[in-house]
Order: structure tokens, then C-alpha cells, then sequence
């Protein structure tokens, strides 16, 4: 999280105050009211002093993002998107106006990754509720890109994608089936072992699990299938194979028979 001068520092980076932010910042509704965000933040705390602790880290983020970084409606409270960006913002304004690439680009990693709140269960829940969402979406999107490039025949674009989908979820069985499907069919069959390798790998280490059967059963054939043809030279058309032609039997040339000289 950053403001004009660069990531917040000092008083401003208190986790409550961030984990503020971050609550106005992913709202769907673009706002919430004071009493929820004191529910989220203060739980243990009495109304009166809850709400106290909400100014205060209100002031405090305002001396670092300016003074029109909160608009306040009634007990509504919302970031001004115009002062205080939010790269959530942005991601879920690419996917409602179907730019999946756009929104890919914009996924940095698990929300809030490592962050935390004490004593804040409500809002544990909310964080870990917001980054399986958010991860789930990101997931579509890619798999969303991966099929479209499938479906316009290209099978180098199409592993692309679904690399960046078993790379999100390396245990998961439909993203690794589907990179072993589009790299052998990009002609890269060695890259698709080696990705039933890694999958079969994180299940293991993971989850203690070996991979689905469907997947185990395309990499053993990927193993032992015979390689296809290599393209045709430049210049020649490929075409059907040559085939010779079959022998013809010639019969054996018939003997003349001779009668004997008169005398």
C-alpha cells in the first residue's frame, strides 16, 4: 500500500489502519458503515471507544494519502477512488468489461499474502474468504484465455496459459491435464512429462496425494506413443506417403518346341 511519497510508513502502516484500507478498497459496494468496520477491527471494544479508534486511524491515513482520501455519506465510509487507487479495483473493472488479459496482468499473488490482524476474527475470515474469491477469478480468467487460444488453433498461446494456470495451482488435476494436452500439441512432448512430473511432485509434498488417474494415464502415453511424422520440407507439399507399388507377376517366357530337321 502506498501514497504520494511511496509505501506508508510509520503510524499510517499501524495494521489496523491498513487492514482498513483494505476493507474500503474491496468493497463491492464501494463503501461500508462504521459500525461494520468497527465489528471488523475493534471487536472487543465498546462503541464509543471503537468508533474513537476509527477516527483516529482515519486521521492518520489522511495525513499520508491527503485529506480527500475518505468520503463520508451518513455512517457510510468510502475511499475517494480519484485520490486512493486499488489494484482490486482494477482487476475486477478489467473482468466485467471481459479483458481477462488485462486482469491476469493485474493479479500480483494471494491477497493480503502474510498479513494479519490480532485479535480481529471477523476480519481473518473476510481476508481469507477475499483471497480464495480472488484467486478463484483469476483462475477462470486464465483458463477463460487458454481455451479461446485452443479454440483459434493456437497451441503455443494456449500452453502459455495454462503454464500460468498450474503455476497458480500446482496440485490442482484439470490445469495440469490440460498443459500436458496443449504443450503436446504445441509438439513440446518433453515439456509435457516434465509437467506431469512437477504436478505429481507438489501433490506429494503438499497433499500427500498422487496425481488423479486421467492424468497419470495421458503421461504414460505420452511416454510410449509413437512420435508424430516431422513436417514436410519447406517448399513440399506434405501430402499422402508414397506408397510403392505391388509387384507384378511376369510369366516365364514359353518354351519353343522344336521338331527335327527332315533328312
Amino acid at each position: 500500500m502506498e501514497g504520494p511519497a511511496g509505501p506508508l510508513a510509520g503510524r499510517a502502516a499501524h495494521r489496523r489502519r491498513l487492514a482498513l484500507l483494505a476493507l474500503l478498497a474491496s468493497s463491492r459496494t464501494g463503501s461500508l458503515t462504521r459500525e461494520k468496520i468497527v465489528g471488523y477491527l475493534w471487536p472487543e471494544t465498546a462503541s464509543g471507544p471503537a468508533r474513537h479508534n476509527l477516527s483516529v486511524a482515519k486521521s492518520e491515513l489522511r495525513k499520508e494519502l491527503g485529506e480527500r482520501a475518505f468520503v463520508s455519506t451518513g455512517d457510510e465510509l468510502a475511499l475517494d477512488p480519484a485520490v486512493v487507487g486499488s489494484d482490486v479495483a482494477e482487476f475486477e473493472a478489467a473482468l466485467r468489461a471481459g479483458d481477462d488479459a488485462g486482469a491476469v496482468e493485474l493479479y500480483r499473488g494471494p491477497f493480503l499474502d502474510g498479513f494479519y490482524v490480532d485479535d480481529a476474527p471477523a476480519f481473518e475470515q473476510w481476508m481469507h474468504a477475499e483471497r480464495d474469491r480472488l484467486a478463484l477469478e483469476y483462475a477462470a480468467a486464465l483458463e477463460r484465455l487458454a481455451e479461446r487460444a485452443e479454440a483459434a488453433g493456437d497451441a503455443d498461446e494456449a500452453a502459455r496459459w495454462w503454464r500460468q494456470a498450474a503455476a497458480h495451482d500446482p496440485c490442482g488435476s484439470r490445469a495440469a491435464l490440460r498443459l500436458m494436452r496443449a504443450l503436446d500439441a504445441a509438439g513440446d512432448r518433453a515439456a509435457a512429462i516434465r509437467a506431469f512430473a512437477a504436478h505429481a511432485a507438489a501433490l506429494r509434498e503438499e497433499l500427500e496425494m498422487e496425481p488423479e488417474p486421467e492424468v497419470a494415464a495421458l503421461a504414460a502415453r505420452l511416454r510410449t506413443a509413437p512420435r508424430p511424422a516431422p513436417p514436410a520440407p519447406a517448399g513440399e507439399p506434405a501430402g499422402e506417403p508414397v506408397v510403392p507399388p505391388a509387384p507384378v507377376d511376369v510369366p516365364a517366357p514359353e518354351t519353343v518346341r522344336r521338331e527335327p530337321a527332315l533328312p
